[in-house]
């Protein structure tokens, strides 16, 4: 090929003059070198948010039906830490029972 670079705009008939190519591979050279917006930036900030909070709904909280499926253990690890941090241990009982906190 005699010329270095792929030239698709001009063979679509889009760029007839050379110059006017130029222009505009310059001018996308320039936005791909431009630092992200402030805006820009905020909103790939809520985009990761959102891939987190729904990715981590799926995982655990989908309701996939009856039979095992590939977060079933990890599921299983979830609930057991969170009913462990809700539940009382047999010494906390024990000690709220003598204090007659509970029944």
């Amino acid at each position: 090929m005699s010329n270095a670079r792929s030239r698709p705009l001009h063979r679509n008939g889009l760029f007839d003059d050379a110059r006017l190519e130029e222009t505009f591979r310059r001018r996308v050279e320039r936005l791909v070198q431009r630092p992200p917006s402030k805006m820009s930036r905020r909103l790939q900030a809520i985009n990761y948010a959102l891939m987190f909070g729904v990715g981590t709904y799926m995982v655990l909280y989908q309701d996939y039906g009856d039979r095992p499926h590939c977060f079933t253990g990890l599921r299983r690890w979830y609930f057991g830490k969170v009913n462990s941090l809700w539940a009382l241990s047999s010494e906390e009982e024990k000690e709220l029972r003598e204090r007659g906190q509970l029944r």
